[in-house]
């Protein structure tokens, strides 16, 4: 029904299971991407901007902003200005620019982050180097979540 989802079941006490995780075949440079998420109670995801930057996804409307956990956020790198994300198990929209090395979040038609520059790539990052393209990648192995209606329009220089 047009809704990319995952629910990595993990054991305590055994290892991690690493699977879930969904990336393009294509690679991109500067675009503009907006999806649709789904985050259930203590969710836990991203989505990884050439394969380096990560757009942190996860439950956090009852949390104070930060860097590592808010919804919006660059993962470790640069924290909303406001909060804007809805309770858990609601559909929520990112729109989401990258351009060169700077990226502006919208989260449900409020802008959290404001053409930043991203500063290394973020941890999990699939590549690091900066000056090539790389694909989106939808983290997928921590907990349930799930994805629709991506559109994702190249920006031409």
């Amino acid at each position: 029904e047009g809704v990319l989802s995952n629910d990595p079941v993990q054991v305590e006490g055994q290892e991690h299971v690493w699977y879930g995780n969904l990336r393009t075949e294509a690679v991109f440079e500067d675009f503009n991407l907006k999806l649709e998420v789904n985050a259930p109670p203590k969710s836990n995801s991203g989505v990884y901007l050439r394969g380096m930057y990560e757009v942190q996804v996860a439950d956090s409307y009852e949390r104070p902003l930060d860097w590592g956990g808010s919804m919006g956020a660059i993962y470790t790198r640069i924290m909303p200005t406001v909060k804007a994300e809805k309770p858990a198990g609601e559909w929520q929209e990112l729109d989401i620019t990258l351009c060169q090395r700077h990226v502006t979040v919208k989260l449900n038609g409020i802008t959290i982050v404001d053409n930043q520059p991203v500063q290394g790539a973020t941890g999990g990052a699939i590549q690091s180097d900066i000056n090539s393209p790389g694909p989106i990648y939808l983290q997928g192995d921590h907990t349930a979540i799930s994805y629709r209606n991506l559109i994702l329009t190249p920006i031409i220089h």
